[in-house]
Protein backbone atom coordinates (compact mmCIF):
# COMPACT_ATOMS: atom_id res chain seq x y z
CA UNK A 1 0.00 0.00 0.00
CA UNK A 2 2.67 2.45 0.86
CA UNK A 3 4.94 1.48 -2.32
CA UNK A 4 1.24 2.64 -4.19
CA UNK A 5 1.01 5.80 -2.00
CA UNK A 6 4.19 6.59 -3.24
CA UNK A 7 4.43 6.31 -6.59
CA UNK A 8 1.18 7.75 -7.00
CA UNK A 9 2.03 10.75 -5.19
CA UNK A 10 5.89 10.93 -6.14
CA UNK A 11 6.06 14.49 -7.69
CA UNK A 12 3.85 15.96 -4.83
CA UNK A 13 7.09 14.56 -2.24
CA UNK A 14 10.12 15.32 -4.39
CA UNK A 15 8.52 18.91 -4.30
CA UNK A 16 8.16 18.76 -0.30
CA UNK A 17 11.92 17.79 -0.59
CA UNK A 18 12.76 20.81 -3.01
CA UNK A 19 13.51 23.86 -0.68
CA UNK A 20 15.35 21.66 1.79
CA UNK A 21 17.46 20.34 -1.43
CA UNK A 22 17.87 24.09 -2.54
CA UNK A 23 18.98 25.40 0.66
CA UNK A 24 21.59 22.33 1.24
CA UNK A 25 22.61 22.70 -1.92
CA UNK A 26 23.68 26.52 -1.41
CA UNK A 27 24.77 26.19 1.98
CA UNK A 28 26.85 23.07 1.53
CA UNK A 29 27.38 21.66 -2.10
CA UNK A 30 28.44 24.86 -3.74
CA UNK A 31 30.77 26.44 -1.43
CA UNK A 32 32.51 22.43 -1.68
CA UNK A 33 32.42 22.64 -5.47
CA UNK A 34 33.15 26.08 -6.50
CA UNK A 35 35.19 26.91 -3.45
CA UNK A 36 37.29 23.99 -0.89
CA UNK A 37 37.70 22.17 -4.33
CA UNK A 38 39.67 24.33 -6.75
CA UNK A 39 40.97 26.82 -4.12
CA UNK A 40 42.99 23.04 -2.93
CA UNK A 41 44.88 23.28 -6.03
CA UNK A 42 45.94 26.46 -5.46
CA UNK A 43 49.47 27.86 -3.22
CA UNK A 44 47.48 30.96 -2.02
CA UNK A 45 47.77 32.65 1.19
CA UNK A 46 45.44 34.69 2.50
CA UNK A 47 47.40 37.69 3.93
CA UNK A 48 49.31 38.04 1.12
CA UNK A 49 46.56 37.41 -1.80
CA UNK A 50 48.39 35.93 -4.13
CA UNK A 51 47.66 32.70 -5.69
CA UNK A 52 49.03 29.97 -8.09
CA UNK A 53 48.77 27.09 -9.48
CA UNK A 54 50.08 24.16 -7.63
CA UNK A 55 47.99 21.42 -8.61
CA UNK A 56 48.48 18.18 -6.33
CA UNK A 57 51.34 19.40 -4.45
CA UNK A 58 48.82 20.33 -1.47
CA UNK A 59 47.64 17.07 -1.36
CA UNK A 60 51.24 15.28 -1.53
CA UNK A 61 52.37 17.23 1.44
CA UNK A 62 49.89 16.25 3.49
CA UNK A 63 51.01 12.92 3.81
CA UNK A 64 54.65 13.45 5.03
CA UNK A 65 53.10 16.51 7.62
CA UNK A 66 53.34 14.99 10.60
CA UNK A 67 50.43 17.19 12.52
CA UNK A 68 48.05 16.39 10.36
CA UNK A 69 48.53 12.66 10.68
CA UNK A 70 48.55 12.49 14.63
CA UNK A 71 45.06 14.92 13.97
CA UNK A 72 44.24 12.10 11.72
CA UNK A 73 44.73 9.59 14.49
CA UNK A 74 43.66 11.39 17.15
CA UNK A 75 40.40 11.73 15.46
CA UNK A 76 39.86 8.37 14.72
CA UNK A 77 40.53 7.27 18.21
CA UNK A 78 37.97 10.02 19.33
CA UNK A 79 35.38 8.97 16.77
CA UNK A 80 35.33 5.36 17.65
CA UNK A 81 35.42 5.66 21.23
CA UNK A 82 32.96 8.29 21.87
CA UNK A 83 30.27 6.50 19.42
CA UNK A 84 30.85 3.47 21.24
CA UNK A 85 30.72 5.05 24.56
CA UNK A 86 27.76 7.55 24.00
CA UNK A 87 25.27 4.98 21.91
CA UNK A 88 26.23 2.31 24.72
CA UNK A 89 24.97 5.20 26.73
CA UNK A 90 22.17 6.25 24.85
CA UNK A 91 20.60 3.08 24.44
CA UNK A 92 21.20 1.80 28.38
CA UNK A 93 19.28 5.31 29.00
CA UNK A 94 16.73 5.17 26.15
CA UNK A 95 15.86 1.23 27.40
CA UNK A 96 15.34 2.23 30.85
CA UNK A 97 13.13 5.15 30.29
CA UNK A 98 10.73 2.65 28.06
CA UNK A 99 10.58 1.14 31.30
CA UNK A 100 7.16 1.95 33.93
CA UNK A 101 9.43 5.29 35.30
CA UNK A 102 8.33 7.85 37.19
CA UNK A 103 9.33 11.10 35.53
CA UNK A 104 10.26 10.29 32.46
CA UNK A 105 10.17 13.83 30.75
CA UNK A 106 11.86 15.22 33.23
CA UNK A 107 15.00 12.87 33.23
CA UNK A 108 15.09 12.75 29.38
CA UNK A 109 15.28 16.59 29.61
CA UNK A 110 18.01 16.35 31.98
CA UNK A 111 20.31 14.38 29.03
CA UNK A 112 18.98 16.24 26.46
CA UNK A 113 19.87 19.10 27.60
CA UNK A 114 23.83 18.99 26.78
CA UNK A 115 23.36 18.53 23.73
CA UNK A 116 21.77 22.18 22.89
CA UNK A 117 24.22 23.85 25.24
CA UNK A 118 27.08 25.37 22.93
CA UNK A 119 30.50 22.98 22.90
CA UNK A 120 32.57 26.13 24.30
CA UNK A 121 30.10 26.63 27.27
CA UNK A 122 30.39 22.12 27.54
CA UNK A 123 34.26 22.71 28.12
CA UNK A 124 33.96 25.52 30.38
CA UNK A 125 31.90 23.32 32.57
CA UNK A 126 34.05 20.59 32.54
CA UNK A 127 37.32 22.42 32.62
CA UNK A 128 36.11 23.70 35.87
CA UNK A 129 35.13 19.86 36.83
CA UNK A 130 38.31 18.63 35.53
CA UNK A 131 40.57 21.06 37.64
CA UNK A 132 38.79 22.08 40.82
CA UNK A 133 35.71 19.49 41.36
CA UNK A 134 37.36 16.02 40.98
CA UNK A 135 40.88 17.13 43.01
CA UNK A 136 38.41 18.84 45.69
CA UNK A 137 36.48 15.17 45.46
CA UNK A 138 39.54 13.37 46.03
CA UNK A 139 41.22 15.34 48.66
CA UNK A 140 37.59 14.86 50.82
CA UNK A 141 37.45 11.02 50.66
CA UNK A 142 41.82 11.01 50.74
CA UNK A 143 42.33 9.43 47.61
CA UNK A 144 46.05 11.13 46.36
CA UNK A 145 45.55 9.46 42.87
CA UNK A 146 41.96 11.37 42.69
CA UNK A 147 43.67 14.67 43.60
CA UNK A 148 46.52 14.67 41.90
CA UNK A 149 45.57 13.60 38.25
CA UNK A 150 46.79 16.14 35.89
CA UNK A 151 44.56 16.52 33.11
CA UNK A 152 45.37 18.78 31.28
CA UNK A 153 49.64 18.33 31.60
CA UNK A 154 50.20 15.08 29.41
CA UNK A 155 48.61 13.59 26.45
CA UNK A 156 47.01 10.77 27.87
CA UNK A 157 45.09 12.48 30.04
CA UNK A 158 43.90 15.19 27.97
CA UNK A 159 43.07 12.92 24.98
CA UNK A 160 40.60 11.16 27.62
CA UNK A 161 39.18 14.52 28.77
CA UNK A 162 38.18 15.57 25.25
CA UNK A 163 36.32 11.84 24.86
CA UNK A 164 34.52 12.29 28.06
CA UNK A 165 33.45 15.57 27.39
CA UNK A 166 32.50 14.55 23.52
CA UNK A 167 30.53 11.61 24.40
CA UNK A 168 28.70 13.02 27.05
CA UNK A 169 27.04 15.95 25.28
CA UNK A 170 26.29 13.84 22.25
CA UNK A 171 24.28 11.24 24.69
CA UNK A 172 21.09 13.17 24.87
CA UNK A 173 20.47 13.90 21.20
CA UNK A 174 21.32 9.62 20.46
CA UNK A 175 19.51 8.53 23.92
CA UNK A 176 16.09 10.61 22.23
CA UNK A 177 16.26 8.99 18.59
CA UNK A 178 16.74 5.55 20.88
CA UNK A 179 13.54 6.26 22.72
CA UNK A 180 11.64 6.74 19.63
CA UNK A 181 12.88 3.50 18.15
CA UNK A 182 11.96 1.15 21.08
CA UNK A 183 8.54 3.54 21.40
CA UNK A 184 7.73 2.21 17.39
CA UNK A 185 8.21 -1.40 18.21
CA UNK A 186 5.03 -3.00 18.77
CA UNK A 187 3.65 -4.45 22.06
CA UNK A 188 2.17 -7.49 20.88
CA UNK A 189 5.84 -8.79 19.20
CA UNK A 190 7.44 -8.08 22.26
CA UNK A 191 4.68 -10.12 24.43
CA UNK A 192 4.82 -12.77 21.90
CA UNK A 193 8.55 -12.91 22.28
CA UNK A 194 7.85 -13.22 26.43
CA UNK A 195 5.49 -15.54 26.34
CA UNK A 196 7.79 -17.90 24.20
CA UNK A 197 10.45 -17.34 26.67
CA UNK A 198 12.53 -14.74 25.42
CA UNK A 199 13.52 -12.03 28.24
CA UNK A 200 16.18 -10.16 29.81
CA UNK A 201 19.18 -9.73 27.75
CA UNK A 202 17.96 -12.22 24.84
CA UNK A 203 14.97 -10.21 24.81
CA UNK A 204 16.89 -7.23 24.00
CA UNK A 205 19.73 -8.84 21.42
CA UNK A 206 17.51 -11.15 19.69
CA UNK A 207 14.22 -9.13 19.66
CA UNK A 208 14.07 -5.43 20.18
CA UNK A 209 17.85 -4.31 18.84
CA UNK A 210 16.92 -6.27 15.53
CA UNK A 211 13.88 -4.44 15.23
CA UNK A 212 15.86 -0.74 16.55
CA UNK A 213 18.13 -1.23 13.61
CA UNK A 214 16.80 1.74 11.26
CA UNK A 215 17.62 4.11 14.50
CA UNK A 216 21.06 2.21 15.15
CA UNK A 217 21.44 3.22 11.51
CA UNK A 218 20.73 6.63 12.02
CA UNK A 219 22.65 7.32 15.11
CA UNK A 220 25.96 5.82 14.03
CA UNK A 221 25.79 8.03 11.15
CA UNK A 222 24.83 11.04 13.43
CA UNK A 223 27.76 10.06 15.82
CA UNK A 224 30.70 9.52 12.78
CA UNK A 225 29.53 13.15 11.26
CA UNK A 226 29.71 15.10 14.68
CA UNK A 227 32.71 12.62 15.39
CA UNK A 228 35.02 13.71 12.61
CA UNK A 229 34.10 17.69 13.07
CA UNK A 230 34.96 17.71 16.38
CA UNK A 231 36.09 21.29 16.83
CA UNK A 232 34.68 23.55 19.78
CA UNK A 233 34.98 20.97 22.30
CA UNK A 234 39.30 20.39 21.97
CA UNK A 235 39.70 23.77 21.16
CA UNK A 236 38.14 25.23 24.34
CA UNK A 237 38.94 22.71 26.43
CA UNK A 238 42.59 21.77 25.76
CA UNK A 239 43.33 24.16 22.74
CA UNK A 240 44.86 21.08 20.88
CA UNK A 241 47.30 20.28 23.49
CA UNK A 242 49.98 19.37 25.21
CA UNK A 243 52.23 19.24 22.14
CA UNK A 244 48.75 19.23 19.24
CA UNK A 245 48.23 15.35 21.21
CA UNK A 246 44.55 16.57 21.01
CA UNK A 247 44.69 18.22 17.61
CA UNK A 248 41.54 17.27 15.69
CA UNK A 249 41.73 17.31 11.49
CA UNK A 250 38.99 19.93 12.05
CA UNK A 251 41.11 22.07 14.75
CA UNK A 252 44.42 21.29 12.28
CA UNK A 253 42.86 22.66 9.52
CA UNK A 254 41.21 25.98 11.25
CA UNK A 255 44.73 26.24 12.58
CA UNK A 256 46.10 26.05 9.21
CA UNK A 257 43.86 28.67 7.14
CA UNK A 258 43.22 31.35 10.12
CA UNK A 259 46.73 30.85 12.12
CA UNK A 260 49.39 30.16 9.43
CA UNK A 261 46.91 31.23 6.03
CA UNK A 262 47.50 28.54 4.42
CA UNK A 263 43.64 29.03 2.90
CA UNK A 264 45.16 26.57 -0.47
CA UNK A 265 46.75 24.10 1.99
CA UNK A 266 43.52 24.10 4.52
CA UNK A 267 41.12 23.38 1.34
CA UNK A 268 43.32 20.29 0.56
CA UNK A 269 42.54 19.11 4.15
CA UNK A 270 39.39 19.98 4.03
CA UNK A 271 38.71 17.67 1.02
CA UNK A 272 40.53 15.15 2.28
CA UNK A 273 38.38 15.08 5.59
CA UNK A 274 35.24 15.19 3.47
CA UNK A 275 36.16 11.78 1.60
CA UNK A 276 37.12 10.33 4.95
CA UNK A 277 33.84 11.01 6.45
CA UNK A 278 32.33 10.14 3.26
CA UNK A 279 33.78 6.76 2.63
CA UNK A 280 32.90 5.49 6.88
CA UNK A 281 29.69 7.02 6.41
CA UNK A 282 28.91 4.89 2.79
CA UNK A 283 30.16 1.37 4.40
CA UNK A 284 28.72 2.17 7.46
CA UNK A 285 25.13 2.41 6.02
CA UNK A 286 25.32 -0.23 3.81
CA UNK A 287 26.54 -2.56 6.60
CA UNK A 288 23.71 -1.16 9.52
CA UNK A 289 21.08 -1.07 6.29
CA UNK A 290 21.54 -5.31 5.85
CA UNK A 291 21.01 -6.02 9.01
CA UNK A 292 17.56 -3.66 8.87
CA UNK A 293 14.02 -5.96 9.94
CA UNK A 294 11.02 -4.69 8.20
CA UNK A 295 8.28 -5.33 10.32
Amino acid sequence: MSDFLYRKNKKFYLALLLPALVLYGGALVCPLLFGTLPYSFLNWNLMKGKRSFTGLTNYIRLFSDEKFIHAVCFTILLAVISILFSNLLAFAVAFMLDQNVRAKGVIRSFFFIPNIISGVMVAFVWSFIFTNAIPNIGQLLHIDALSNISWFGNPRMSMTAVVIVTAWQSTGFLMMLYVAGLQTIPKDVIEAAMLDGCVGLSKILKIQLPLLMPTVTINLFVSIAGAFKSFDIPLSLTGGGPANSTQTIALNIYTDAFGAYKTGYASAKSMLLFLIVAAIAFFQLRITRKREVQM
